[in-house]
């Protein structure tokens, strides 16, 4: 039987060849340049500058001294040198001729108690400089003391003016004090030496450099030897140029979709995973930067499990343990009833979706473990009561708080699961797929492949390919966001909640940058709170900040999106060829790549900054309950990745998403305008860069930590 679908056809002639061709050494071209750019990002990532010691400030006499312990953790063996910069207060020189002693004594030891001793130098923060976390910088008096300097180490000068240093060999990790003596300062000599004193925390070097490059080589690893793999199976199954790869046509891949332990090998761990998420938000320390129930949760799965999304799709719910209690409760006893056909869209999981994110807003989930059991503990159920009653994962279908979202941010996925000739779906008329057989059951999600023609709804759960008698169905590389265009029909329940997502991804970006709470302040002196009888300054910012939160996400893209629609119906006058509603739902698709976008900008944040502080929750968590001796948590967890390689990591997400929001807005209108295509195409351009450039000015304000909030 011969398949009349282009993409399918084997031996096509003439032009439809060569430009076959050209799209094969395109898709060559893309992943060579995609496999070049995820390795010199990673190797930048690496790459950027860390600071390897950390800094004090303080006063002396006229000169500001700013010392410096290098390497900033403790070595084995290695002694550390301490070096003091000094600079005038009044003109910023540096400061020559100097004669300074400095005695570093482990705080157990008996030595000179400093009465500065209150000014620790702290551990560094993310840019490893500490000045203004209560140290003194000179308002106290500076004390003179007759002292033996017999046992201080004389810092020498330095090539650079100004600057003294010493080695100083420490014997072990630990609390340190020092006391500096200055006994004279640019020529002026003190009768008795001016002294300062105070204490630091010096910590056994941590791994967590050597994990980082660990983790970037794996990365440039796999995608190297992934790209490689592609590329031979292509070879091996003979495939013309420009031919689509069918994955399924790989029979190790086949044989493991169509066996019966393919979706427990990932749900069951998944289970268990999220058991532990629940136990340990019920029953450990209810702190969000400490229980691993809050980090494992908001910092590693929900930002980690965006990228899914991004590259396979819906795939996430077929390993979800959520979807799996409802197969395996199904196959023991349901009422198998249809779910309401008023609720069968997304509108009650974007409601959901948006009643959770406010919630969050208000009380802070992510930093309550105890919550976020509560709430995996109630979508448990809720799975499990609509398991019973209705059919399928109606649950995950309609119900699911990010089910919607995901289906959204699908559509942008290179991978899909289509029929292979719809003429042999046409022409078979006992729908195995549909039906199920006696080793496969029916699509859980309610998909027919012989009209599948976008990835919202389908999670690869291969029920499909099992039952299907006429071994008719693909899985296949595509463009990324061909859905976005290509699909056949928009609905209004996805355009909302597209454009609402553009808005919740904004203001909740907003929420983690460090301005937010000025803007709060200067959006609340416009709300008469007064008259209300509200004073409480936090209070106002709350309301303040819960309002913006619902406008901005429910209102503002959406009327945004209606005026800009009204725009395109007036520049294509007379004849618009599509009403205010059908513009309003087919331009929405090309918003997707911008909330996005967003969306990933801002869990890269957290996932890189955040993500690291897993570890030493894991090492106390089993330190606790295990009995187990995992060495002691260091909480000062260096990051995956420094503030400027995330900045210009995020910057490149939101130009290749705007080029993607570009483009599938032009080809949406030339699909629905033909020759008006640009006049409708520049107002909804307009729109995304508007939306971009607020993306972009939101994420270049510094980045406050979650868990702070």
């Amino acid at each position: 039987m011969k398949c009349l679908k282009e993409n399918r056809v084997q031996g096509a002639e003439g032009s439809r060849d060569r430009g076959a061709g050209v799209r094969h050494k395109l898709s060559v071209i893309f992943m060579s340049i995609f496999y070049v750019l995820s390795s010199v990002s990673a190797a930048f990532a690496f790459g950027v500058h860390e600071s390897e010691h950390s800094s004090l400030q303080f006063r002396m006499d006229a000169a500001n001294v700013k010392m410096n312990i290098v390497p900033e953790k403790y070595i084995k063996g290695k002694a550390p040198d301490v070096s003091l910069e000094l600079t005038n207060y009044m003109t910023g020189s540096s400061v020559p001729d100097a004669e300074i002693y400095i005695l570093l004594k482990g705080t157990g030891d008996q030595g000179i108690q400093s009465t500065h001793a209150d000014h620790a130098m702290s551990q560094p923060s993310t840019d490893n400089v500490i000045g203004d976390k209560g140290l003194d910088f000179g308002d106290s008096p500076q004390m003179t003391m007759g002292i033996d300097l017999s046992m201080f180490k004389k810092l020498q000068p330095q090539q650079k003016a100004g600057t003294y240093a010493v080695s100083y060999p420490l014997p072990d990790k630990g609390e340190y004090t020092f006391t500096i003596a200055l006994k004279s300062l640019g020529g002026k000599k003190f009768d008795e030496p001016l002294v300062y004193g105070g204490s630091f925390l010096y910590t056994e070097a941590s791994n967590a450099r050597l994990y980082k490059m660990l983790f970037i080589m794996g990365i440039i690893l796999f995608s190297g030897l992934t790209g490689a793999w592609i590329l031979s199976k292509r070879k091996a199954l003979n495939m013309s140029a420009g031919q689509k790869m069918n994955i399924l046509d790989i029979p190790p891949v086949k044989r493991f979709l169509k066996s019966a332990w393919f979706q427990p090998v990932f749900q069951i761990p998944m289970l268990v995973f999220f058991i532990i998420i629940i136990i340990a938000g019920l029953f450990d320390v209810q702190m969000g930067d400490r229980n691993i129930a809050t980090l494992l949760m908001w910092t590693v799965w929900w930002a980690g499990i965006i990228f899914t999304f991004v590259f396979f799709g819906r795939i996430w719910c077929m390993t979800c343990p959520y979807g799996a209690v409802q197969d395996w409760i199904q196959r023991l006893f349901t009422f198998n009833k249809d779910f309401p056909k008023p609720v069968r869209n997304v509108w009650l999981s974007s409601f959901l979706f948006f009643g959770l994110t406010w919630w969050d807003s208000y009380s802070g989930i992510v930093n309550k473990p105890v919550l976020t059991a509560y709430i995996l503990l109630g979508l448990f159920a809720a799975a499990v009561g609509i398991a019973v009653v209705f059919k399928g994962r109606a649950f995950c279908r309609y119900v699911c708080p990010i089910g919607g979202l995901i289906g959204i941010y699908s559509m942008f996925s290179p991978i899909e699961l289509r029929n292979k000739c719809l003429d042999v779906c046409r022409q078979h008329k006992v729908k195995e797929c549909v039906k199920g057989t006696e080793t496969s059951y029916p699509c859980p999600m309610f998909q027919t492949p012989m009209t599948l023609d976008r990835n919202n709804y389908c999670n690869f759960c291969s029920e499909c390919i099992k039952s299907c008698s006429q071994d008719n169905i693909v899985i296949r590389f595509r463009s990324f966001a061909k859905d976005l265009w290509f699909a056949a029909k928009g609905h209004m329940d996805e355009a909302y909640l597209a454009m609402t997502l553009v808005g919740i991804t904004i203001v909740l970006t907003g929420e983690m940058v460090e301005p937010w709470h000025m803007w709060m302040d200067a959006t609340g002196k416009i709300i008469p709170f007064s008259t209300l009888g509200i004073t409480s300054h936090a209070s106002i910012e709350k309301i303040t900040s819960l309002t913006t939160l619902t406008i901005g996400s429910l209102i503002v893209p959406s009327l945004l999106l209606a005026v800009t629609a009204l725009m395109v119906r007036k520049s294509t006058r007379p004849e618009s060829l599509l009403s205010f509603r059908e513009t309003f739902v087919q331009f929405a698709y090309m918003f997707i790549p911008v909330g996005l976008s967003m969306h990933l900008a801002h869990n890269i944040s957290h996932l890189f900054k955040e993500g690291p502080g897993i570890v030493p929750a894991i090492q106390r968590t089993l330190n606790e309950y295990t009995g187990t001796n995992m060495g002691e948590p260091d909480w000062n967890v260096t990051p995956l990745m420094g503030d400027e390689a995330i900045f210009w990591f995020q910057m490149v997400i939101f130009i290749i998403l705007n080029l993607f929001s570009l483009y599938a807005g032009y080809r949406i209108a030339v699909r629905y305008y033909k020759e008006k295509a640009l006049k409708a195409f520049i107002p909804m351009a307009a729109l995304a860069v508007l939306l971009m450039m607020i993306n972009v000015f939101i994420l270049g304000q510094p980045m406050s930590p979650r868990h702070s909030h």
